[in-house]
């Protein structure tokens, strides 16, 4: 039998966290000495090594009394959900980490830049996913139409240091929208996952929704906001659906709106004109070609995309 100093020493655990293991059931009561000193055995430390092997595993101390002892089918279904929590968390920290990054260097860029009639735009690329492609959930082969535009738009974007936002649809079981749509673009599916041939690059930005704006339930405004972004270029897919109501959105909350004309299509050639007329008529939105829209707002000369750590 060992005291609770030792068994400190031998699992890198601290004194306080065994006793609070011990509170909660995790661990059994320790055994006391007449001087009412907590006594450990090899059993006791055996469980202590398997709650710091899956507290440094990122596990809840209430999953962690669910792997005790539990059958390797159980533990290694665990591990993997665990892998996939994990991955979404890094993304999440390397998506903040490149939004820091973008907002400083947004924030260092000359004043005579913007003199010479430079907007701070980002493109809004909506919903270019696998679930629309031949095979996928809500497949329309129409989506084909507006790729290669996008790549020639995206290409000079990020030439041009133009932060590129892709929104897309991530849904779960009883999502609101999968009660008008069937299931589609479910989290954690290839449906879900951005066509290749418009894939993002390391320093695009890539939101995550499920409803049609964009800016509902997501981080879509602060993002906006940390990039001094003024002005926003539409892309993507449903003309009328998800890119008219998030275009709408933005306008309503003072951005300067365009649209890509050949970089914005839906199911029908009517429902992608109803979309247009709805934006055009109403709300006035400038409308480009996608091969001229980079140098309408930012002009002939390349802008310096680097951020810090590039180099």
């Amino acid at each position: 039998m060992i005291t609770i100093k030792k068994a400190s020493e031998i699992t890198g655990l601290t004194p306080k966290s065994i006793r609070h293991y011990e509170s909660i059931g995790l661990l059994q009561t320790a055994a006391r000495t007449q001087s009412g000193y907590r006594q450990y055995s090899e059993d006791d430390i055996d469980r202590l090594h398997q709650i710091r092997y899956y507290r440094d595993l990122k596990f809840t101390l209430e999953e962690i009394a669910s792997l005790i002892n539990a059958p390797q089918q159980v533990v290694e279904a665990a591990l993997i959900r665990q892998l996939r929590v994990l991955s979404e968390r890094l993304n999440e920290y390397h998506y903040a980490q490149s939004i820091i990054f973008s907002a400083l260097h947004n924030r260092n860029k000359s004043h005579a830049q913007k003199l010479k009639g430079h907007h701070n735009l980002a493109i809004i690329a909506i919903d270019l996913q696998n679930d629309m492609l031949e095979g996928g959930a809500l497949a329309c082969k129409r989506i084909l139409t507006i790729l290669t535009p996008l790549q020639t738009l995206f290409a000079q974007a990020r030439s041009a240091g133009v932060p590129i936002i892709y929104i897309c649809d991530c849904h779960r079981k009883g999502d609101p929208e999968l009660l008008i749509w069937d299931d589609h673009m479910i989290e954690g599916t290839y449906g879900a996952q951005i066509i290749d041939a418009v894939a993002p690059g390391e320093k695009d930005f890539i939101i995550k929704k499920n409803l049609f704006n964009g800016f509902v339930n997501t981080n879509l405004q602060n993002t906006l906001d940390l990039l001094g972004i003024d002005t926003l270029l539409f892309s993507g897919w449903r003309t009328d659906v998800c890119v008219a109501q998030t275009a709408i959105e933005a306008f309503y909350r003072g951005y300067r709106v365009a649209i890509a004309r050949d970089g914005v299509n839906t199911t029908t050639q009517s429902e992608h004109d109803f979309g247009m007329a709805l934006m055009g008529v109403n709300y006035d939105f400038e409308v480009y070609d996608c091969a001229d829209a980079i140098k309408a707002f930012v002009g002939d000369e390349p802008v310096d995309s680097a951020i810090p750590g590039d180099e």
